[in-house]
């Protein structure tokens, strides 16, 4: 089987320059595409994985690290990768790649309540997939999961919070943004957009009641997959599989 093309890809957002990539089907396009949005602080290759096989199932997917993040120029905050994702649904749009008229998103963790915020704003947004979101913002930055996560974020993949100047800063506006911008006020807005919602038995960050009072509030049409077996990484190689095939699989049956 032939593998997906990888075409490297830069757009602005107020000023300062997004760094990602086209992962794009095998054969002729344009095709229709899905904006990929990266958790906190995501994986530094954002190519592989879901990305890798949604273009293996015909989708032209934008992925890209936000603002703040590895190769992206500026500084982290919520409020900028909400403007980051409008920005790169936009710059998907205006590309000769994909398809006219139908944007699919993908958000993973902190990416989730990033795909639910850009969507209610953003009517472009045709449908909506999160895996293993964060729900609830505000009761997320005062979460054992957030707090131990602090200490990642200063391994050189978020600009600035090896300053701790910077560093203060920087968690104190996403303290003050998170009860702003709250996904959980937003998700009743995806609607009459459809909204698929999965995530694991086995993850020990996202609860699974916060997620099923998350997806209960959403309106219909919406799907929740419960992954056996599935922790936030996805590291058991099983749970994985699955995980991708039912995202792959729902994307499918949405596409134009």
């Amino acid at each position: 089987m032939e593998e997906p093309r990888v075409i490297p890809t830069t757009f602005w957002s107020s000023g300062e320059l997004v760094r990602g990539n086209f992962v794009m089907p095998p054969g002729t396009g344009p095709f229709p595409g899905i904006c990929k949005f990266h958790g906190l602080p995501g994986s530094p290759d954002q190519v592989h994985g879901i990305a890798w096989q949604l273009a293996l199932a015909g989708f032209a997917v934008l992925t890209f690290d936000f603002r703040g993040f590895r190769r992206s120029e500026g500084f982290f905050s919520l409020s900028s990768e909400v403007e980051d994702a409008r920005n790169a649904v936009t710059h998907l749009q205006e590309s000769s790649l994909t398809t006219e008229g139908w944007v699919g998103v993908y958000g993973a963790s902190f990416g989730g309540a990033v795909a639910v915020l850009a969507a209610a704003q953003d009517k472009r947004i045709n449908a909506v997939c999160l895996r293993a979101p964060v729900y609830d913002t505000a009761a997320f930055v005062r979460s054992p999961i957030f707090s131990q996560g602090v200490e990642q974020l200063q391994l050189g993949q978020i600009h600035g919070m090896d300053d701790p100047q910077t560093r203060a800063r920087i968690l104190e506006q996403l303290v003050e943004e998170s009860v702003q911008l709250n996904p959980f006020n937003e998700i009743d807005s995806i609607a009459p957009r459809p909204l698929f919602i999965t995530t694991g038995d086995a993850d020990k960050g996202i609860d699974i009641a916060g997620v099923r009072r998350f997806f209960e509030a959403a309106k219909d049409p919406k799907e929740l997959v419960i992954v056996e077996g599935a922790d936030h990484n996805l590291s058991d190689p099983a749970a994985y599989n699955a995980t991708v095939e039912a995202v792959v699989s729902w994307f499918q049956v949405q596409r134009p």
